[in-house]
């Protein structure tokens, strides 16, 4: 009996493991446009955005965003000394200036303009252009 229920026990102590669903969400991301004077780039990682644009040679480090996900994306906002940015990244594919696709569709608004880009899954350095 003793040894039945020490079985018994050991299942259903990994069954909870197994079950787990996997959190497939995904949280950092590199966005970016090479729009020539409207260029910008922006790392998303640990609830904070780094953002770079080529127009007034901005650079913003570690801006604690607040994140809004919904069903076919998700939305970062967050504020610089200019004022309120916010990047849109849509599960829309997406081609870049230079012709390659890109897994996430991507809208930067800040400074009252509205540019388009490209996303993809992960927080790199640089932007894959």
């Amino acid at each position: 009996m003793k040894k039945h229920l020490l079985t018994a026990l050991l299942v259903c102590a990994t069954l909870p493991a197994l079950a787990a669903p996997k959190d497939t969400v995904v949280r950092h991301f590199t966005a970016f446009s090479s729009d020539g004077e409207n260029g910008w780039r922006a790392v998303i990682r640990n609830n904070r955005i780094e953002l770079e644009t080529i127009k007034g040679n901005e650079y913003h480090r570690r801006i604690p965003v607040k994140r809004l996900a919904y069903a076919k994306g998700v939305e970062f906002t967050g504020k610089t000394r200019f004022g309120e940015v916010t990047l849109n990244i849509n599960s829309q594919r997406c081609r870049d200036h230079n012709g390659r696709m890109n897994e996430f569709t991507a809208k930067l608004y800040y400074r009252g303009k509205v540019v388009k880009g490209c996303a993809v899954r992960g927080a790199y350095g640089h932007a894959p252009t």
